[in-house]
C-alpha cells in the first residue's frame, strides 16, 4: 500500500479522529477539574562524594563511575521503606500527638470508621514511638501493628501515600541531592522534605557506626589470624636454614663453583704433565732398545728439562697476571726460571751437546720417569673425585634454594596479605574515631507561597494530540491488515485483469433495482446539472464498456459466491433496456438459480430441446417470462447439482445463441464461481465474452489466483471484471 492510499484513508475518517481527540480533551478536563491544588517544597543536600580538596585520611582519587554508584545508593536509601515508615511515624506523631497545629485533620466519617473507633490512641502513639526511636517496621503478623498501619494510611501517611508525594533526585551532575514533597498543605510539604533529611541521616549513620564497629571486629581478628600465619611461615624458613647449615644458598653455591674451577684447572696440568712424562718414556724406551742393538745413545734429557721449565715458567706467568702483576716474588722465580731455560739452550749444540749414555743411565732415568707417572696418576684420580663431590654438593644446593625459595614466597605473601588487613583495620579505626559521610543539608524547604501549577492545558492537549495519534495509527493500522479489494487502486495492484467498472454498495431493502435505475434526483439551481445516484452512474460506465465492447453474448462469472452476479445482471439488463435495447437473461447457475427465482422465470433451460432446422422465435416466446421492465426477458433453469454439459438436452438452447443474436441487442447469462464448479468454464464456448464480477470485501486466496489465472487465459473473449459492492468511501481510493 503506498502513502496516498492512507493518507486518502485517513481523510476518509478525518470526523472519527477529530472527534475522539475532541471527547479526549473533554474528558481531560473533566478529570483535572476537580483536581487539588498542590503545594511544593524543595529541600537540598550535599552529599560530599564529589569534593576533592577535602581532608582525607588516605590518597584516594575520585572515580566518577564509584561515585554514580554511590549517588544510586543514597537515593535507595532516602527512598527505602524504612527511611520512609520513620518519616510516617514522625508525621503521625505531629498531627495525633499534639507536637503542633496538624497537617491534617479527620473528617468525621474518617472519624467515625471502625479503625478509630476501636483504635486506643495512647498505645498507638506510645507505639508509634516506639517504632521511630527503635527504627523498625511496622509487622503485619501483630495486631497491633497492623492497626497501626491502619491508622496511618487513613491519614494519608501509609508508605504509599508518602512515597507518592516525594521526588528524590540527583541535580544533573552535581554534588547535590534534591528532596522534593507535594502535598495539599505548604506547611506539610516543608515539613516532610525537612524530616525526610533528618531520618535519613540518623538512619544512615545509625547503620554505618554499627557496620564500623563490626568492620574493626572483623578486621581486628583476621589481622591476628594473618600475624600468626605469617610467623608460622618466618618459623619454618629458619628452621629450615637452620637444619641445612645454610645461611646463604647463592655465596655457598658461588664458593663451591670457584673450588671447582680451580680443581678442574690442576686436573688439565696434571692429564698435560702426564702426557709430557708418558713421551719421556716413550723415548727412553727406544734408547733402551737401540743399546741393546749394540747402537750408540745420546743424552736428550735436555729437551725434558726444557720442556718442563717453559711449562713451568707458564704456569707462573698465568698466577702473576692474576695476582695483578704485584708480587715480586714470583717475578725473581720467573727470572730464575727463565736463566735455567737459557742454559739449557746454550747446552743444545748441534754436536758437542749430543753426549753418549750408557744403559745403566737409561735405565734409571727410566725408573724415575715411571715413578713420576704414577704419582701424575694419583693425583689425577684425586682431583676427578674431588670434583665430582663439588658437583654433588651443587646439585643438593639446587634443591635447598628451591625450598629456601618456596618458603621465602609463602613468607613474602602472608606478609601482603599481612600489611593490607593491617591498613584496611587502620582506615576503619579512623572511619570511627572520624566519620567523613560528608552529608549536610544545603538548603532547607520553605513551605510555598502559592500551589503548583495544575497544567490543566498541558494535559488537555497532550491528551487530545495522544488520541488523534492513536487514532491515525489505529486506522492505518486497520488498513494495513485489511487485505480484502476494498478499493479499485488495491484490487488493480492484486488482479491482474482489466477493471472495466466499480459498482458502490447500495440499499436494496428500501428500492428495488429497477426503483434505484430510474429514480432522479432533483440537483440545486446553483450546480451543474448531474445525477446524484452514483449506484446508477457507475452502472452507466459499466453499460458503456458493454455497448462499446463489440460483442453481444456475455457470460457473468466470479471466483466465489455471494459476489453479486445475480444483482448486477439485473441492473445492467434494465440498464440497458432503458437505453433502448432489447435483452435476454439466461440463468445458466444451477447451483444457486436466484435469477429465476427473483424474477419468477419459467425453468424451462433444461429440458428445451429444437431439433436443427426447426428454430423459430415463436417457440422462444413460449418459455421466455417477460420482466415489467420493457426490452428484459428471462429464461429461466430448475437448478440442481449438475453442470450445464449434464443436463442440457442435444439440441439445447445455448447452441442457438447466435441465432437469438439476431433478434437481442445483448444476451447475458450468470456462471457459478469458477473455485466451486466447473460450469462458467464449460459456459464459455458459447459466450462471446466473460465478465468477471468480484466483491470488495473479498481477500484473494490460492484458488482465487487459480480461477484468474484461468479468466486471463481466455485472451480477448475476458472483457474484464467488475469491483461489486464498494463503499463510497473507497471509490476514489
Amino acid at each position: 500500500m503506498d502513502v496516498i492510499y492512507f493518507l486518502k484513508a485517513l481523510l476518509k475518517r478525518k470526523w472519527l479522529i477529530l472527534i475522539s481527540s475532541a471527547l479526549a480533551v473533554v474528558a481531560a478536563f473533566f478529570f483535572t477539574m476537580n483536581k487539588p491544588r498542590l503545594y511544593v517544597s524543595t529541600a537540598q543536600m550535599a552529599t560530599g562524594l564529589t569534593y576533592t580538596d577535602q581532608i582525607r585520611l588516605r590518597d584516594d582519587h575520585v572515580n566518577m563511575f564509584e561515585v554514580d554508584q554511590k549517588f544510586d545508593g543514597i537515593i535507595t536509601t532516602v527512598t527505602s521503606p524504612i527511611v520512609i515508615s520513620l518519616l510516617s511515624y514522625d508525621l503521625l506523631l505531629h498531627d495525633m500527638g499534639g507536637k503542633g497545629q496538624p497537617f491534617r485533620t479527620l473528617k468525621e466519617a474518617q472519624q467515625n470508621s471502625a479503625v478509630m473507633k476501636k483504635a486506643d490512641k495512647q498505645k498507638l502513639l506510645q507505639l508509634c514511638q516506639q517504632k521511630h526511636d527503635s527504627m523498625q517496621m511496622l509487622s503485619a503478623y501483630r495486631p497491633d501493628e497492623r492497626e497501626l498501619q491502619d491508622v496511618l494510611k487513613i491519614y494519608g501517611y501509609d508508605y504509599e501515600s508518602v512515597r507518592n508525594g516525594l521526588l528524590v533526585a540527583r541535580m544533573n551532575r552535581t554534588d547535590y541531592i534534591n528532596l522534593i514533597a507535594r502535598s495539599e498543605h505548604p506547611e506539610l510539604s516543608a515539613y516532610m522534605v525537612n524530616r525526610l533529611y533528618a531520618e535519613f541521616i540518623r538512619y544512615y549513620r545509625s547503620q554505618r557506626s554499627e557496620q564500623t564497629v563490626e568492620n574493626v571486629e572483623t578486621f581486628e581478628s583476621l589481622v591476628v589470624q594473618k600475624k600468626k600465619e605469617l610467623d608460622q611461615k618466618v618459623e619454618a624458613l629458619r628452621s629450615y636454614k637452620a637444619s641445612e647449615r645454610v645461611l646463604n644458598v647463592e655465596s655457598a653455591s658461588g664458593s663451591e663453583m670457584d673450588q671447582i674451577k680451580g680443581f678442574e684447572k690442576k686436573l688439565f696440568d696434571e692429564k698435560a704433565n702426564m702426557n709430557t712424562l708418558q713421551a719421556s718414556l716413550e723415548n727412553i724406551n727406544n734408547q733402551l732398545t737401540l743399546a741393546s742393538s749394540g747402537k750408540t745413545v745420546y743424552n736428550t734429557s735436555t729437551n725434558s728439562d726444557i720442556i718442563s721449565l717453559r711449562r713451568q715458567i707458564n704456569d707462573l706467568n698465568e698466577e702473576y697476571q692474576k695476582g695483578g702483576g704485584t708480587d715480586d716474588a714470583l717475578e725473581a722465580k720467573i727470572k730464575s726460571l727463565r736463566s735455567q731455560l737459557q742454559g739449557k739452550l746454550d747446552q743444545m749444540t748441534t754436536t758437542s751437546g749430543k753426549n753418549v749414555t750408557n744403559a745403566d743411565e737409561l735405565q734409571q732415568k727410566k725408573g724415575s720417569l715411571q715413578a713420576q707417572i704414577k704419582a701424575t696418576g694419583l693425583n689425577i684420580s684425586t682431583l676427578e673425585a674431588r670434583i665430582a663431590s663439588l658437583r654433588g654438593t651443587l646439585g643438593s644446593y639446587a634443591n635447598k634454594e628451591a625450598t629456601v625459595g618456596s618458603l621465602q614466597q609463602e613468607v613474602t605473601m602472608a606478609q601482603e596479605d599481612y600489611n593490607k588487613l593491617k591498613e584496611k583495620l587502620n582506615a576503619a579505626i579512623d572511619n570511627r574515631a572520624a566519620p567523613q559521610d560528608g552529608f549536610k543539608q544545603s538548603l532547607i524547604g520553605q513551605p510555598a507561597i502559592k500551589p503548583e501549577s495544575s497544567k490543566r492545558l498541558i494535559m488537555m492537549s497532550l491528551s487530545g494530540i495522544s488520541v488523534f495519534f492513536l487514532s491515525t495509527l489505529a486506522i492505518i493500522f486497520m488498513e494495513f491488515l485489511d487485505n480484502s479489494l476494498k478499493s479499485p487502486s488495491i484490487f488493480e495492484r492484486s488482479v491482474d485483469l482489466k477493471l472495466i467498472s466499480t459498482i458502490n454498495r447500495t440499499d436494496l431493502h428500501k428500492y428495488s433495482i429497477l426503483e434505484i435505475l430510474q429514480k432522479k434526483v432533483a440537483v440545486a439551481p446553483d450546480d451543474k446539472k448531474q445525477r446524484q445516484n452514483t449506484f446508477r452512474e457507475l452502472l452507466r460506465k459499466l453499460r458503456y464498456e458493454v455497448e462499446h465492447s463489440g460483442k453481444q453474448i456475455f457470460l457473468f462469472t466470479s471466483t466465489e459466491s455471494q459476489q453479486g452476479k445475480t444483482t448486477l445482471t439485473q441492473a445492467l439488463a434494465y440498464s440497458l433496456s432503458l437505453s433502448n435495447k432489447k435483452v435476454l437473461i439466461i440463468d445458466t447457475n444451477f447451483c444457486n438459480n436466484d435469477l429465476t427465482v427473483q424474477l419468477e422465470a419459467k425453468p424451462t433451460l433444461e429440458s428445451l430441446s429444437i431439433p436443427p432446422g426447426k428454430f423459430s422465435m415463436e417457440k422462444i416466446k413460449d418459455i421466455v417470462t417477460r420482466y415489467p421492465s420493457e426490452g428484459v426477458e428471462v429464461i429461466g433453469c430448475k437448478g440442481g447439482d449438475y453442470t450445464p454439459s449434464e443436463i442440457l438436452p442435444e439440441n439445447h438452447l445455448l447452441n442457438y445463441l447466435p441465432e437469438l443474436a439476431k433478434h437481442y441487442d445483448f444476451i447475458l447469462l450468470e456462471g457459478a464461481p469458477l473455485n466451486d464448479y466447473t460450469d462458467s468454464k464449460e459456459l464459455v464456448n458459447y459466450v462471446q465474452g466473460v465478465i468477471a464480477v468480484f466483491s470488495s470485501s473479498a481477500s484473494l486466496t490460492q484458488t482465487d489466483k487459480e480461477s484468474i489465472q484461468f479468466l486471463h487465459e481466455l485472451g480477448d473473449k475476458c472483457i474484464g471484471a467488475v469491483l461489486n459492492k464498494v463503499k463510497e468511501d473507497y471509490l476514489q481510493l
